[in-house]
């Protein structure tokens, strides 16, 4: 959906209508534009938030244009609305348009729409995509992600709930407001509280550097959207055995990426992701999503497993296997789980699927070294448990 940003209005002088700035638009130098009969059509529906759809219906009865006409009218919305964004006086609110999606793509359950430069859709993405238009049976994303390349107004405000040198996290009234330092590109995102929409505003020209940081903010959005629908993410990295995903999870440095490495020379396992994992119950039974986000080993998968069970990593000088208490391992996925917890709400929710997820699948605690050993204690508990 686009709006009419605040601080703009309309005037007649001496016969002809103006979008006029007043206030901080004042301040900010921002451009005034001259309105003719066609456009000024447009005021009252921008002013209260609207799409292209509506646009092109009201110019089209305007104009009373045959079918042949509509490129052309289309064309003309497209430029007189590339110069109002070229003199920021439109804002892209939450929307949830499939209309506006220019690429579409499923990452677990979730289908997500993006409207934006292309040049920023991080390869990584492409093996989710779904061509070329939503799934069958489906009349809209899940999460509908725009990027702006042009600023906001000002910046907007809410209650902070995280401050780092990083970001700064916000909660507005209907919407998580993420906030980044001055020269990094981004400059802010909206996104909604049911995560069903972001818009992310840049100030930076198209870059490689610009797709990198803004595939890894997308994350944010996407995993307040996969808390919602049941599905959370723990910091893991995973293999393929046996016919199903089994998950290695400990704090940075605690040998994730070693001991996948030992099951990889040993057994010639496939790593279906170096780094984040997205687990979900359904209909009785934890599975594993394949995600595109895998830190910086460059190894995930689209496809979708059921889980075998969770090991928590502990470096050691020996090799020591248990199975956790589902109480204790609770506790520990839940420790180890990245998805939101910025407010109590958000936290309970973790909690709770940790509670529920502890009582559908094996939880390992293993002290290991770096040894092939460390594999083998592993592989023979996992052989012995029924299939």
């Amino acid at each position: 959906m686009i709006k009419l940003k605040k601080g703009f209005s309309l005037y007649q002088i001496k016969g002809t209508h103006y979008l006029l700035p007043y206030g901080q638009n004042i301040a900010e130098h921002r451009h005034s534009m001259r309105l003719n009969d066609a456009t000024l059509l447009f005021y009252e529906p921008l002013a209260r938030g609207t799409d292209r759809a509506e646009l092109l219906a009201l110019l089209a009865e305007h104009c009373q244009a045959a079918k042949e006409d509509i490129p052309v009218l289309e064309a003309d919305i497209s430029s007189f609305l590339a110069q109002m964004d070229h003199f920021h006086m439109l804002e892209h609110t939450l929307p949830n348009d499939p209309a506006d999606a220019e690429h579409y793509f499923q990452i677990g359950p979730a289908v997500i729409g993006y409207h934006g430069p292309v040049e920023l859709l991080h390869p990584s993405f492409q093996a989710f995509a779904v061509k070329p238009d939503l799934p069958k049976g489906r009349t809209c994303p899940d999460l509908m992600l725009y990027v702006s390349m042009c600023a906001p107004d000002c910046r907007a405000v809410g209650d902070i709930l995280i401050r780092t040198e990083e970001l700064t996290i916000c909660r507005a009234d209907d919407y998580f407001l993420f906030l980044y330092p001055i020269g990094y590109g981004i400059l802010e995102a909206k996104v909604a509280i049911d995560g069903s929409a972001a818009v992310f505003f840049c100030d930076a020209p198209p870059s490689f550097d610009l797709r990198e940081k803004l595939f890894h903010a997308v994350r944010f959005a996407y995993l307040i959207l996969a808390q919602r629908m049941g599905c959370f993410a723990v910091h893991s990295a995973s293999i393929l055995y046996r016919d199903r995903a089994w998950l290695f999870s400990g704090p940075s440095g605690t040998g994730k990426s070693t001991h996948t490495a030992l099951w990889q020379k040993l057994y010639h396992t496939e790593v279906l992701n170096g780094d984040l994992n997205l687990l979900a119950v359904e209909q009785g039974l934890p599975i594993v999503y394949g995600l595109p986000w895998c830190g910086t080993s460059h190894l995930f998968t689209a496809k979708t497993y059921p889980l075998g069970g969770i090991t928590f990593l502990q470096q050691a000088l020996t090799d020591t296997l248990r199975v956790l208490p589902p109480q204790d391992g609770a506790l520990r996925l839940m420790q180890r789980l990245i998805s939101p917890s910025w407010t109590a709400e958000l936290l309970a929710r973790n909690v709770s699927f940790a509670e529920l997820l502890s009582d559908q699948t094996t939880l390992f605690h293993l002290q290991c070294t770096k040894q092939d050993h460390a594999a083998e204690v592993m592989r023979a508990a996992i052989d012995s448990l029924p299939t």
